[in-house]
């Protein structure tokens, strides 16, 4: 069987990752490219281009082509391209990746609108261009190059047409879904079997390979009655013998009660397998990672435990509203921290409070829960619920309910215990064994 993800997402990062985790080598394929895949993953874009095999480094903020007089000015969270004091282009950064590194390039018009975007990859080449309607800033094109630089794919997001040039021939694809099956026939996987996460374009691409048989849902989002609708309706579908495996026990007794019964030996409950990287050792050692210096209240919660350490971290500058919590001799800031430090910082500390305001940097709340930190915050703050359980959320205006549970916590090694086990219940973990066992039935 073969996974089938549409996007390479969080939640399909998740899944593959319990591949990996328990042993199970399964072929992966990503329709949409996204220039950071992991070696192993192949792509539409990936078979047709036919680019060497090269061991090349991503590009670096300053190593973008620009004319000659022109300049690049960047720091931590973005860069951009100025001729003079006019700003050219916008740099954007992979986002939890290594240090200012390139994975688009916004190009401006005079009026600050984005005229097109280029994409680069892990070994620093652009591999596609979208073009954008300057007045309405909706997607027009994208083209696809190779190494070479030369486009063989074009995508019209007007009409929804695909046109291939593989092998001095041009093909024309009405929709992605023509297109996507196209590339499984020519590579000769129609007749394999496939597990998808998506309701989208993923069922259609299956249902259309007429020789492929055994198909699975795998369904990491919530549940409604139109998503049951459309479950129902893939496992009306008799030549593919559906399946679906729901990795939430919450989840799995919804769609039981929703779906026709006559399905429900077709619905499977599942899991993942998560790889922690240490164990919780019970310290009184608080994290937090921001580029905010909103963290709502945390001068009271500080106050109120002076036997925790509490270590805030940003990728930047801080203010002076953050600094000025030096003051505290249970406080320790790390300004400019580089990954070094956080991965110390990850490996030192066991609670991990999510409470900054604004965008989340590298992902922390998710690498918290792979270092088994303990996650308490707020639901207004919350960066990542899949992995944090609701019992672990306190509304902002109570954040004294926040500071006693983190007092509980500290206190009682039975209290984190059980909060623990609630937050990788929540994020569905299961053994190797058992994933393994969903994975076969």
């Amino acid at each position: 069987m073969i996974n089938l993800f549409e996007v390479f997402n969080k939640k399909a990062i998740v899944l593959y990752k319990s591949f990996k985790f328990s042993g199970i080598n399964r072929k992966t394929i990503v329709i949409e490219e996204e220039g950071f895949l992991p070696d192993d993953i192949t792509t539409p874009y990936k078979f047709f281009s036919n680019n060497p095999n090269i061991d090349s480094k991503p590009l670096f903020f300053n190593e973008i082509e620009i004319p000659r007089f022109w300049k690049i000015e960047g720091n931590n969270n973005m860069a951009f391209i100025k001729n003079l004091d006019e700003v050219k282009a916008r740099i954007i950064y992979k986002p939890n990746y290594k240090y200012r590194i390139v994975e688009r390039v916004e190009w401006l018009d005079k009026r600050g609108h984005t005229q097109f975007i280029d994409y680069y990859n892990n070994i620093g080449k652009r591999y596609a261009q979208v073009v954008l309607d300057v007045a309405t800033q909706k997607r027009i094109l994208k083209r696809f190059f190779n190494y070479h630089n030369e486009v063989f794919l074009t995508e019209n997001f007007a009409t929804n047409d695909i046109i291939l040039n593989w092998k001095n021939k041009e093909y024309f694809f009405h929709s992605k879904i023509q297109f996507v099956n196209f590339y499984l026939k020519a590579a000769k996987l129609e007749k394999e079997s496939f597990m998808i996460n998506s309701l989208l374009i993923s069922p259609t691409i299956v249902n259309d390979l007429s020789e492929s048989s055994d198909a699975r849902i795998f369904w990491q989002d919530e549940v409604t009655a139109d998503i049951v609708r459309h479950m129902e309706n893939a496992l009306s579908k008799e030549s593919k013998n559906y399946k679906i495996i729901v990795p939430s026990k919450d989840r799995y007794q919804k769609v039981l009660a929703l779906i026709d019964e006559k399905y429900h030996d077709r619905i499977l409950i599942g899991g993942y397998v998560y790889n922690f990287v240490k164990k919780n050792k019970y310290t009184n050692k608080v994290l937090t990672l921001t580029n905010s210096d909103q963290l709502p209240n945390i001068e009271t919660i500080i106050g109120a435990h002076p036997n925790a350490e509490f270590h805030i971290a940003a990728v930047t500058e801080m203010s002076m509203n953050l600094l000025k919590l030096n003051k505290y001799p249970n406080v320790n800031l790390y300004p400019n921290a580089k990954m070094q430090k956080m991965v110390s910082l990850y490996e030192q500390c066991d609670i991990y409070l999510d409470i900054n305001k604004g965008n989340e940097i590298l992902d922390a709340v998710r690498a918290a829960f792979d270092y088994n930190l303990l996650i308490l915050g707020y639901y207004t703050t919350a960066h990542n619920r899949d992995v944090v359980p609701d019992s672990n959320l306190f509304e902002e205006t109570q954040y004294q309910r926040l500071s006693n549970t983190l007092g509980h916590i500290m206190g009682e090694d039975s209290v984190r215990e059980a909060c623990i086990n609630s937050q990788q219940q929540q994020a569905g973990a299961i053994s190797k064994e058992e994933f393994i066992k969903s994975m076969n039935s």
